[in-house]
């Protein structure tokens, strides 16, 4: 091979083995090369880094990677925008450009370290690296490292003590031993050793969860209703349709049952066009006559303000008080321009736009719902929420819960791999929580994943769909639920770092 090939050919095997790491779900039905490559992609970017590859290639594998990965942004932008392709690519290139320049700053802080303190020192500065750029900065698309161990059960259980920034630093920390071991004369047993750790470590914490503490059994009767409506569009007779739907599904069911609760769940912008932050009895005693508790996806006015900035999540139960929850992280430029106002004000009346109005996290931001066996809080997470693992962490904290809620709207992407993209990302909230995630989507697909790793998605994108099951579980208390677990992982990294270059100077001459 000329010499001249071996770069650009290495950044395209490094881009197709990295967009494959985050296919989802796997062209051969099984999950096992997802977590395999999100150990093998840093492994072999840290190697060519290692050996000289220029920063430029090791960068275009990595925008190259997240073209494909996001490759539905660009006619995303372009329809819904809407904006012209050509600059609705040009803002997808700088979304890839700018995530590509995190995952190029970790490859060099790896190699820095390598080049340095030795083999040790890379591979703690790159899972160092790759914990601060995922839990510190700033984010379009919060996405993670370790969410391809979610695909394998086995795996996916050790979130439960590490969490998904967790699994990310370990598959680069493991991936900057194997680079080293790549680089001696006789690579074959040092490679099998960093394999064989980085295998071995998740392995042992997902057989150690079963040894995780419970709490009581705790039951429900869940229907989900996917009606396939046009995303953003308000129309009258929305929460109609939605009563249509779901009294034939609970008329099929028999539901309610004798001794279990029924919990109805919408999606993310099931009805749209009023204020629904407001009081209104009707809908508490559309909940009381059928027996349910119901939580659905809706928008409001915050207090202050005629316009309908909450992206709202509302739950009518027991003839309580209504449960408001407004989106607390509203997407950036997909939702709300980021910034301070003295330069978002300006950029939304240019562009005829209004953000979305955060809102607040609280001790109230749990829907709790009377059953038989006691209280049970449904903790609400609206569509992007559910890829951050701190703000699920931060709402549990401040309100708890026995269940999590997801209410999406991925209608904007069509039949884009988008909503398995995002399906992919939230599945270790779960693990992490110790507690089921269930998955409403206005248009598909659906779901449940399990505090066990388990999980299940139904129809497809851009399709209609209603679902009855009864869901029994038992919270684990996992060590994944502290908030501050990041934060110890990346201090445990720091000092690490910090004692292996300590040592390398010491012993050089």
């Amino acid at each position: 091979m000329k010499a001249s090939l071996q770069a650009p050919l290495q950044a395209l095997a490094l881009a197709g083995l990295f967009f494959l790491a985050f296919r989802f779900p796997a062209p051969s039905g099984l999950g096992v090369h997802e977590p395999l490559l999100a150990f093998l992609v840093p492994a072999l970017a840290l190697a060519a880094a290692y050996r000289g590859l220029k920063a430029g290639w090791l960068y275009l594998a990595f925008l190259l990677g997240l073209a494909g990965i996001f490759a539905f942004v660009p006619a995303t932008l372009a329809s819904k925008g809407p904006m012209p392709y050509a600059a609705a690519l040009g803002a997808s290139l700088l979304f890839w450009g700018y995530e590509a320049l995190g995952f190029l700053a970790v490859t060099l802080a790896g190699r820095t370290a390598f080049r340095r303190w030795g083999f040790a020192a890379g591979a703690l500065a790159a899972a160092l690296a790759l914990l601060l750029w995922e839990t510190l900065a700033f984010h379009v698309y919060p996405w993670s490292w370790g969410a391809p161990y979610g695909a394998l059960p086995l795996l996916a259980r050790s979130a439960a003590f590490l969490g998904s920034p967790g699994l990310g630093a370990w598959s680069w920390g493991c991936g900057g031993l194997l680079a080293a071991a790549l680089l001696r004369p006789e690579p074959l047993s040092p490679a099998l050793k960093a394999a064989a750790l980085w295998a071995g470590v998740p392995t042992v914490l997902g057989l150690a969860w079963f040894l995780l503490p419970q709490g009581p059994p705790r039951h429900l009767d869940v229907m989900m209703v996917q009606p396939n409506f046009d995303p953003g569009v308000r129309r009258p007779g929305m929460e109609a349709d939605h009563w249509r739907r779901t009294d034939r599904l609970l008329a099929e069911a028999g539901w309610p049952r004798s001794g279990r609760r029924t919990l109805v769940l919408w999606a993310e912008s099931s009805v749209l066009g009023r204020d629904d932050a407001r009081p209104d009895l009707r809908l508490a005693e559309e909940a009381r006559s059928r027996g349910v508790a119901w939580l659905y996806g809706t928008e409001g006015a915050p207090p202050g303000t005629p316009y309908l900035l909450w992206n709202l999540v509302r739950g009518e139960a027991d003839g309580a008080p209504a449960f408001l929850q407004a989106k607390t992280e509203p997407m950036p430029f997909g939702e709300a321009i980021p910034g301070p106002a003295f330069l978002r004000e300006p950029l939304e009346r240019s562009l005829g736009l209004l953000s979305q109005v955060p809102g607040p996290l609280t001790d109230q931001s749990t829907f709790q719902v009377a059953t038989p066996e006691g209280p049970l809080g449904i903790h609400p997470l609206i569509c992007s929420e559910a890829l951050m693992p701190d703000r699920t962490a931060r709402g549990l904290a401040l309100a708890g819960g026995d269940l999590l809620a997801n209410h999406t709207n991925d209608g904007w992407f069509e039949r884009s791999a988008a909503t398995d993209l995002h399906a992919a990302q939230i599945r270790l909230r779960a693990v992490e929580s110790g507690r089921p995630l269930l998955r409403a989507t206005l248009t598909g697909k659906s779901g449940r994943f399990n505090a066990d790793g388990t999980w299940q998605l139904w129809g497809e994108a851009r399709s209609e769909g209603g679902w009855v099951f009864p869901l029994d579980w038992r919270v684990r208390r996992t060590p994944a639920r502290w908030v501050g677990l990041p934060a110890l992982l990346g201090a445990i990294l720091a000092l690490g770092l910090a004692a292996v270059a300590w040592r390398a100077r010491r012993m050089s001459p």
